[in-house]
This record gives structure tokens, C-alpha cells and sequence, in this order.
């Protein structure tokens, strides 16, 4: 009895240990919701499309190894890594200007946090004065201060090699845990004096990347000679945007014909779902057989979300970035067969009336042996 006694306190006493022990871990490991994860995305930049920032304006005269060309990114939910592809190799020591690249965030889709919606800034930067490279993560306030969140310097040979047209750029992402967020990558360049910062800027991207996803109800037609059907075409989008989406159609014949009732142009609501009716006319003559039908769907999503926000600050983002512009398509397989045939077409009638008849047939059967006794007794009394 004593030892089952001792058994059980060493077991409460264990368990007791393992609840204070990971209660303790919580406190001084607190864990941090994950940002989204996603695969690797790539966005494509114009050359020669820099942006002076003391006047605002576009132009073609800037350094070769600030023009972005590509952008690779990814995030395993914990770092939101990047590859700026660039024009031109930059010098592993400037000699005469300060250079920089990295990351604009906005962490919330409020263009009413951070400067000019933007949230925290990113930078891998060469500081001639301090003839260092240095790693740092921003704060920025909507009146334009700025909180360093981590400062340090960093070897050339991490973020980059010698001779080589690249950058990389991982941003630690528990330092900020956005669940939804858009980024603006750039490079940018300042000679030494009073020369202006000329900036290139890529358009912004959201995270999670965009999603635009098209299906048809029914899958499959079955479509006759001369006959004309209207299927439901169902556009899907990401939750919480608006895009603006194309709808075209095209088949690889002249015989069936094809025709959104309603404006191929639609806005997708925020919750993300919209439907179009599409008719689908045979003409009399077609040749039977298979057919593919193919729906394209070109979105737009719109500049107040994914661009520039209409904010009243004096404004640091350039004066307009392209959209975000997703394109996807669907098919749907028609098959077309010969024009219905009369006893077919009775067929078809009495399958759609036959069971109707078949019903009340079996009605009138049951309650006959009451009517033909209430009609015998009605002679009867007469």
C-alpha cells in the first residue's frame, strides 16, 4: 500500500515538473504567429526606370547596378527571402556614393500605419563614411521617424560575391508577424555631396501571392445540332481584394459559337467569388464530335491595394508602380452530337412524363375498389 502511495506522488511530482517546465519556456520563448509560406514567385522590372526622389520623377540616367531587372522571393513563414536580379555587378567597396538595397513593407493593408502606408523598411546598405556594409530593420512612424529594430554590419560574401549581378535579402519576419502584407523591393544609389537618391523601385507584390482560380458548372456539355445551353462560369480570387478581371473565350471552331450574356468585365467582391453565364449556340450543320472549350480570365487588382495608398503624408513612394496582374484559364470539353430524332424525342418525352402518369396510375388503381363500392351502393338506394 505504501509503495502505490510513493508511485503516485513520484507521478504528480512529474507531472507537476513537465506543465512548470513548458509553462516556463512559454514565457521566455514566446512563440510568434507564423507569416504566411509560399513557394518561389517571380516579378519581372522594366530597365532604365529609376526615380529621382528629390523631384519625384522618372528617369533613365542612374547607376547600372541599382536597375533591377528581376525579383526571386520566398517565405518559409519565418524569413521572407529574396534575389534581386540586377543589370550590372556592384563593387564590393564603393568608393564615392552610398548604395543600398532592399525591402519596403507594409504590414497590414492600412495605408493609415507607417509612412505612406509603409510599415517597416528592410536595407542591405554601404555606408562610405563607415566604409562598411550594414544589415537593418526599420520602424517607420506616419510622420516619417524611423525606430531601428536591428542594426549590424555584414560581410559582402552573404549577401553577394564578387563580379556577380545579384543581391540577397532575408528579412526575419518574428520581428514583425504579418498575416497579410505587401512588399516594394529596390535599389538605390546617392553620390557623395548633394546629389539626390536615385531609387529604383519594382512594383509591390502581396503575400500570400495572388490566386485566381476559374471553374464551370456543369464540367462537361453534352450539346446536339442546332442546340443552344448556358453553363455558369465561377471566378475565385483572394479573400479581402477586389480585382478587376477579362473574361474571353475561345474554341477551335467556327460552328459553335459563344457569348458572355453579361459584361465580359467583372469585379470580383471581397469575399471572393463571382459567377458569369455563358452561352454555348451549335449552329445546324456542325460536325459531331469533341470539343474544348477554353475560358481565360486576365485580373487587374486595384491601385489603392496593391500600389500607391491616398494617404495625406508628403509621401515617399514614387508618383505610380504597375499593378499586380494575374492571368489563368480553364477548359471545358463539349460534346457534340446529332439532332435528337422523333422516337428519341418520345423517348425523352415519356421519361419526363411517364413516371408522373406511372403515379397516378398507381393512385387511381388503389382508391378504384372504393369508387366502383360507392357507386354500387348509390344504385343500390336508387
Amino acid at each position: 500500500m505504501q509503495r502505490v502511495i510513493n508511485l503516485k506522488y513520484v507521478l504528480l511530482s512529474l507531472l507537476n515538473f513537465i506543465v512548470l517546465t513548458i509553462l516556463c519556456n512559454s514565457l521566455i520563448h514566446p512563440t510568434f504567429t507564423e507569416s504566411p509560406s509560399f513557394h518561389r514567385q517571380q516579378i519581372i522590372d522594366d530597365r532604365n526606370d529609376w526615380i529621382n526622389l528629390e523631384t519625384r520623377n522618372f528617369t533613365k540616367i542612374g547607376d547600372r547596378s541599382t536597375d533591377i531587372l528581376a525579383v526571386d522571393y520566398s517565405s518559409n513563414g519565418k524569413f521572407l527571402n529574396a534575389t534581386l536580379w540586377l543589370f550590372f555587378p556592384f563593387k564590393e567597396k564603393p568608393l564615392f556614393e552610398d548604395i543600398s538595397y532592399g525591402m519596403l513593407i507594409d504590414a497590414d493593408f492600412d495605408d493609415k500605419t507607417g509612412f505612406d502606408g509603409i510599415d517597416y523598411k528592410f536595407e542591405i546598405s554601404w555606408k562610405n563614411q563607415t566604409q562598411n556594409w550594414f544589415k537593418v530593420l526599420e520602424a517607420w512612424s506616419p510622420y516619417g521617424e524611423t525606430r531601428v529594430l536591428n542594426n549590424q554590419t555584414i560581410p559582402f560574401t552573404l549577401f553577394s560575391e564578387k563580379g556577380s549581378s545579384y543581391v540577397l535579402l532575408s528579412c526575419d519576419l518574428n520581428d514583425i508577424s504579418p498575416e497579410k502584407y505587401k512588399v516594394l523591393f529596390y535599389g538605390e544609389i546617392k553620390k557623395i555631396g548633394r546629389d539626390p537618391s536615385i531609387t529604383d523601385f519594382t512594383r509591390w507584390v502581396a503575400i500570400p501571392p495572388l490566386d485566381l482560380d476559374i471553374s464551370t458548372s456543369p464540367s462537361s456539355v453534352d450539346l446536339r445540332k442546332g442546340e443552344e445551353k448556358t453553363i455558369e462560369v465561377k471566378v475565385n480570387s483572394t479573400h479581402g481584394y477586389e480585382p478587376i478581371v477579362n473574361l474571353s473565350s475561345k474554341i477551335q471552331s467556327n460552328d459553335i459559337k459563344l457569348d458572355f450574356k453579361q459584361n465580359k468585365t467583372v469585379r470580383i467582391p471581397s469575399y471572393g467569388v463571382a459567377t458569369i453565364p455563358l452561352t454555348i449556340t451549335s449552329s445546324d450543320d456542325a460536325r459531331i464530335g469533341p470539343y474544348t472549350l477554353f475560358i481565360l480570365a486576365n485580373s487587374t487588382f486595384p491601385s489603392q491595394e496593391l500600389i500607391k495608398p491616398q494617404t495625406s503624408s508628403p509621401g515617399f513612394l514614387p508618383p505610380s508602380v504597375k499593378p499586380e496582374n494575374k492571368i489563368t484559364q480553364s477548359s471545358l470539353l463539349i460534346t457534340l452530337q446529332e439532332p435528337i430524332t422523333l422516337p428519341d424525342q418520345i423517348k425523352e418525352f415519356w421519361s419526363k412524363v411517364g413516371d408522373p402518369l406511372s403515379f397516378f396510375y398507381g393512385i387511381l388503381a388503389g382508391i378504384s375498389p372504393w369508387i366502383f363500392t360507392k357507386i354500387k351502393e348509390r344504385i343500390k338506394k336508387e
